[in-house]
């Protein structure tokens, strides 16, 4: 379903005959008036998987299989989400005992697999729900006659659309991609780390996550800031390679100040789109700070810093810059993140060296630096196996 016409209340007059299409016209009035309030609220950010507050669910869970005839079956046995026309799909039911068959035929591949080799491409599995069809379920009561189904759903549909073809305005009021797969050299298979739209960071076990990864990534960057600042002022090092770190360490710690507060407090309640913009944030602060030197200490400052991270220096620009300009697609939110993930790792790496440094300026071979535990205690900074990372090894 593409689009919708507006759904107009009935017109109830007195001694009017009445039929079911009446009831039927004015509960999709409601629906609509319903959906198009909602909607109101949402945007290209904020739409998808819905919080479940309890922590035992989670929002979605959902089976995605494959068969030999080239179609993508999905099974849903919990699923809240919302679409961006405003519309809920709500499942508490498995949709193998409801009836509701969820296949789409993977489109272009009228071929046999034998043919498709070097061929690769993705498709994002797309759930529609139509409102205004109703699709009978429950359980019959024996005592009333005739016979029926006491309650009725949402009609919901299954299509696949490829990913390059597919953008955030390309999809209707009506659809929320809840999957990925890609077709790659006689192969179908899952995208197993997709991670569909959500509309906040507590919809997803994963994001939930990366915001714990991020929230202990932002409180390290705070303490080596603060660390180095307080070496060179108490040093007294005056140097271009000293008062270059000093200066970007000091606009680090006044971003997080405020950053990480709102990290906490805030962002696990908001859409993915504020946790990677406040990264993405970071990224920038540290690239204008970098720019302050350009035609003075900036390449000898990136030389330097590269030297101590442990990646070269177009690997550094790279994980900075590719950030920076980066623009967040809510249909792919596992893209953003394996970008966060590159920044921070190199980031934090490079904080950690330069913390443990003596003297700012030394060069790595004259071995003049001070080996210093990390001020938090190692009960703490020890990682937990998890997917991802988001600090220095």
């Amino acid at each position: 379903m593409q689009s919708t016409r507006e759904y107009l209340p009935v017109n109830w007059v007195d001694g009017m005959k009445i039929n079911k299409t009446h009831f039927i016209a004015q509960d999709n009035a409601f629906t609509y008036r319903q959906a198009h309030t909602v909607s109101s609220f949402l945007n290209e950010h904020n739409y998808g998987l819905l919080p479940v507050f309890d922590r035992h669910h989670t929002s979605a869970k959902l089976f995605l299989s494959l068969d030999n005839e080239q179609s993508v079956h999905l099974r849903i046995q919990r699923c809240r989400a919302i679409s961006r026309g405003g519309y809920v799909m709500e499942f508490d039911t498995d949709t193998s005992l409801t009836g509701q068959q969820l296949s789409a035929a993977i489109p272009g591949l009228q071929v046999p697999f034998s043919e498709l080799k070097d061929r690769s491409a993705f498709y994002y599995v797309i759930l529609s729900i139509d409102p205004y069809e109703r699709v009978p379920f429950g359980i019959a009561d024996p005592k009333e006659t005739p016979p029926r189904m006491p309650f009725t759903m949402p009609a919901y549909h299954l299509t696949l659309l490829s990913a390059q073809e597919t953008s955030a305005i390309s999809l209707g009021e009506f659809q929320v991609p809840v999957g990925k797969v890609v077709v790659e050299d006689q192969v179908v298979r899952l995208v197993d780390n997709y991670i569909p739209p959500c509309t906040a960071v507590n919809s997803h076990y994963e994001l939930l996550e990366v915001h714990a990864g991020l929230e202990q990534f932002f409180g390290q960057m705070e303490l080596y800031a603060l660390q180095i600042i307080q070496k060179i002022l108490q040093k007294k090092q005056d140097n271009e390679l000293a008062n270059a770190i000093h200066k970007i360490c000091e606009n680090l710690s006044l971003f997080t100040a405020t950053e990480f507060t709102n990290f906490r407090l805030s962002y696990i309640y908001q859409p993915p789109v504020f946790m990677i913009t406040a990264v993405t944030g970071m990224a920038r602060l540290i690239k204008n700070t970098l720019d302050f030197y350009t035609g003075t200490s900036k390449d000898e400052l990136i030389s330097y810093c590269t030297e101590w991270c442990g990646v070269s220096q177009g690997e550094l620009e790279t994980a900075i810059t590719t950030l920076c300009s980066y623009q967040y697609n809510h249909l792919d939110i596992n893209d953003a993140l394996e970008k966060v993930l590159r920044f921070t790792q190199i980031i934090s790496a490079l904080f950690s060296s330069l913390s443990r440094l003596e003297y700012i300026g030394k060069k790595k071979e004259t071995g003049i630096f001070v080996k210093e535990q990390v001020l938090v205690p190692q009960t703490e900074t020890a990682p937990v196996k998890k997917r991802r990372s988001f600090l220095a090894d």
